[in-house]
C-alpha cells in the first residue's frame, strides 16, 4: 500500500464504547443496549445540522427509555455521557498504534463526538495521534461523506495517501470507500468488508505489504 496517513474511527474501533455504554444501560435495566445503538445510528444518520454529541446521547437515551416505558432521570444522562467519554482503549490498539508512528506513518482520528468528550477519552494517549478531528470541528457526523471531506481538509492531507480504519462499514467504511479512500475493517463485531484484520496490532504488517 502507498500510505502515508492512517486515520481511525475512535469509538468502537480504538476504544470499547460498546461495553462501556452497555454496562451503564444494564445498570438502568438489562436489555436496553441493542435498541440504544440502533437509535443512535438512526439519529446520527438523519441529522442535517451539527448538534453536540453529548446532547445526542441524552436524547437517544430518552427515546430508548421511552420505548421501554422507563422514566428518564438526569443522573442517567450524566451516566451515559461519562460512560461514553471514559470508554477504555482496546489493548491491541495501545499495542498497535506506537509501531505505526515509529515507522513514519501519520495517524489521525475522525470521530463522531465533541472536543470536550474526546479530550476525556484520549487523556494520556494524545501523543499517539498527529490529527484529532471531531464532528464539532467538521460540522458533520459520519456516515455523511462531508464529515470525511472536511476532516481531510482540516488535516491538509492527500486522500490518495490515506488509509481509513474502522470496525463499522455503516458509519465509516462505506462513505470513505465511496470517496475513493482506502479502507480496512477491524473485525470486532463480525461485519463483512473486503479488507479485514482482527486487531490493530496486525495493521502495520498489512500496510507495509
Amino acid at each position: 500500500m502507498s500510505i502515508e496517513v492512517i486515520t481511525f474511527d475512535l469509538y468502537g474501533t480504538l476504544v470499547d464504547w460498546v461495553n462501556s455504554i452497555s454496562r451503564a444501560l444494564n445498570y438502568i435495566r438489562r436489555g436496553l443496549a441493542e435498541r440504544f445503538f440502533e437509535n443512535e445510528y438512526n439519529t446520527i444518520s438523519r441529522l442535517r445540522e451539527y448538534t453536540p454529541y453529548a446532547k445526542i446521547l441524552v436524547n437517544v437515551l430518552k427515546d430508548t427509555l421511552r420505548e421501554f416505558r422507563i422514566d428518564f432521570r438526569e443522573e442517567y444522562g450524566r451516566l451515559i455521557i461519562l460512560s461514553f467519554a471514559k470508554s477504555p482503549f482496546f489493548p491491541d490498539a495501545l499495542i498497535g498504534l506506537p509501531p505505526l508512528k515509529k515507522h513514519g506513518y501519520k495517524t489521525g482520528i475522525i470521530s463522531n463526538t465533541d472536543r470536550e468528550l474526546v479530550e476525556i477519552t484520549l487523556s494520556g494517549v494524545k501523543d499517539l495521534f498527529d490529527y484529532i478531528v471531531t464532528a464539532e470541528d467538521t460540522g458533520y457526523y459520519k456516515p455523511d461523506k462531508r464529515a470525511f471531506i472536511k476532516a481531510y481538509e482540516i488535516m491538509n492531507v492527500n486522500t490518495k495517501k490515506v488509509l481509513h480504519v474502522s470496525s463499522y462499514p455503516q458509519y465509516d467504511l462505506e462513505p470513505a470507500d465511496q470517496l475513493g479512500i482506502k479502507t480496512i475493517c477491524i473485525d470486532r463485531y463480525g461485519y463483512n468488508w473486503r479488507e479485514k484484520i482482527p486487531t490493530i496490532d496486525k495493521l502495520l504488517d498489512r500496510v507495509k505489504k
